[in-house]
C-alpha cells in the first residue's frame, strides 16, 4: 500500500525544483507492466531509489539550490535587488543549509513518499508507480515558481513550500489502502 506525505515544511527553508516531464530516471531492469504486487518491495524500492537518485544528480547544483537560496533571500533581505544579490552571492558559495535543505527536499519528493508501501494485493502497476513520481517532479517544479524575489521583505505564505499530493500517486493510494 501506499501513503503519501508531500509536505515540504518550512523548517527546510526551501522550495525545491526540477525539470518536469518523464525522463531517463527509470531503471532498465524493472518490468514497468509487472503489478506492485508481482514485482514486491525490493522492485519498489529500487524504482523509487533510482527517482532520488535522478533528483540528486540531475538537481542539486543548479535548480535545487537556485530555489533555495531564493528562499533564504525572501527571508533575509527587503527588497527584490537585494535578494537578487542575495541569491548570486548564495549561488556562488552555498551555505551549509542550502546543501541540507536539498538533500531534505529530494528524500521527502522521493522514497519518502512511499515510506508505508506494502504490496500485498496492490494491482496498480509499477508503471503507474513511475507515472506518480514522474507527476511528483513536475509538482515539485511548480515550486521553482512560488518562490521568488519578488517576495522579498516578507515572510515565505503559508503553504508556498507544499506540493500537492498528484492524482496518479492518490490513484495508487486510493486502490491499494493500508487495512483498516
Amino acid at each position: 500500500m501506499l501513503r503519501f506525505n508531500y509536505v515540504m515544511t518550512t523548517c527546510a527553508l526551501v522550495g525545491a525544483a526540477a525539470c518536469g516531464g518523464s525522463s531517463d530516471w527509470f531503471p532498465d531492469d524493472v518490468n514497468q507492466n509487472a503489478t506492485l504486487a508481482s514485482a514486491g518491495d525490493a522492485a519498489a524500492a529500487k524504482v523509487c531509489s533510482a527517482f532520488e537518485d535522478y533528483l540528486l544528480d540531475q538537481y542539486r547544483g543548479s535548480l535545487f539550490v537556485r530555489v533555495a537560496c531564493t528562499a533564504l533571500g525572501v527571508e533575509h533581505t527587503e527588497t527584490a535587488a537585494a535578494c537578487g544579490d542575495y541569491v548570486d552571492d548564495c549561488i556562488n558559495n552555498p551555505p551549509a543549509e542550502v546543501q541540507a535543505a536539498v538533500s531534505s527536499i529530494v528524500a521527502g519528493a522521493g522514497c519518502s513518499a512511499v515510506a508505508d508501501y506494502e504490496s500485498t494485493g496492490c494491482s496498480k502497476t509499477i508503471s503507474d508507480l513511475r507515472a506518480c513520481l514522474d507527476a511528483v517532479e513536475r509538482e515539485v517544479t511548480e515550486l521553482e515558481y512560488t518562490i521568488t524575489c519578488a517576495l522579498a521583505g516578507s515572510t515565505l505564505p503559508p503553504g508556498s513550500l507544499t506540493i500537492d499530493q498528484p492524482t496518479e500517486c492518490a490513484s495508487i493510494e486510493n486502490a491499494c489502502p493500508l487495512p483498516g
